[in-house]
């Protein structure tokens, strides 16, 4: 469904057809499946379309020569100020879910959803900067960043509105501690899996990038420290699900912290799969311990013990 989708309104985003199937190819939108497991079929289709065309934003943004540059439907109510290009024909895609995005969802939620989709695009345009200076900010800047440049704040609007709540402020600041652990989770995962291919584009708004400037440290010493970063996370996002103290609606709140273990493991799984992170061809071994080799076109898992090795491979 969403790859006949994308054939109506990607075509205008690829110089030719061929672009367009390899977008396709890649699935990018198995992300919104994997995120949002439990919701049924038609809003699951919004969530990967939307997936498919943030995906898009986000190369166009990576590589954008003009971080000024505004499309006014990338946001409701043609909103300026964001950075995303014009002219990337995205325009009809982006009106298209707006209109059935506004359709689904409750006006209250659908302003939230605005305010995300405003913050990613405003943190984006900072990244932008950084890449148009070829400044590496510190890494403890750049995380803070990265937990609003991938949108994720966006998609737990769309999930809170998908399962029939609509979280009061009270019952939002009780998840609050829950929430940016999951956000830190999800952005040290992003970056770690997807530094083959920023790597490969000369993007250097990447953590792994960040902590090996910053620091000096060798390639495998940033991922040993990035892997137990993501297991902290993950430690700490399900102790602050259990402990939270509940103010607000306390089934409502429940049945969003559920969401948001579910959006963690889905993203960090999608991640090992991701064609978009280790080239069109992959298809994961289940490989988790061994050694990673890097390569321009593709990520190769191998279970082997890894032996001293050249600075392209790294161990998870």
């Amino acid at each position: 469904m969403s790859a006949q989708w994308a054939r109506r309104f990607l075509v205008a985003a690829f110089e030719d057809a061929g672009g367009l199937d390899a977008y396709i190819r890649l699935q990018s939108g198995l992300w919104g499946c994997y995120v949002a497991p439990t919701v049924e079929v038609v809003t699951a289709e919004l969530i990967v379309e939307w997936t498919c065309v943030l995906f898009l934003a986000d190369d166009a943004l990576a590589t954008a020569g003009n971080a000024g540059a505004v499309a006014a439907a990338a946001v409701p109510g043609g909103r300026a100020g964001h950075p995303f290009p014009a002219g990337r024909g995205l325009e009809e895609p982006f009106a298209d879910l707006w209109d059935r995005t506004r359709r689904a969802l409750d006006p209250v939620l659908f302003d939230r959803l605005g305010q995300a989709v405003q913050l990613y695009f405003d943190n984006a345009e900072c990244e932008n900067v950084d890449r148009a200076l070829h400044r590496v900010p510190p890494p403890a800047e750049l995380l803070r960043r990265r937990m609003g440049t991938l949108a994720i704040e966006f998609y737990l609007v769309l999930i809170e509105a998908v399962l029939g709540l609509r979280l009061s402020a009270a019952s939002l600041a009780d998840a609050a501690p829950a929430t940016q652990c999951a956000l830190e989770h999800i952005a040290l995962t992003n970056d770690l899996f997807s530094f083959r291919k920023e790597k490969y584009e000369h993007d250097d708004q990447n953590l792994v990038v960040a902590y090996r400037h910053h620091h000096g440290w060798s390639l495998q010493r940033t991922v040993d420290h990035l892997c137990t970063a993501i297991d902290d996370a993950e430690h700490r996002l399900l102790a602050a699900c259990d402990s939270v103290s509940i103010t607000g609606d306390r089934a409502a709140v429940g049945a969003y912290l559920d969401a948001l273990r579910l959006l963690v493991g889905g993203n960090q799984h999608w991640n090992y799969i991701a064609a978009r992170y280790h080239g069109e061809h992959h298809r994961w071994n289940g490989v988790r311990a061994g050694t990673v080799t890097l390569y321009p076109d593709r990520t190769v898992f191998d279970a082997t013990v890894p032996l001293p090795a050249p600075t392209t491979k790294v161990t998870l």
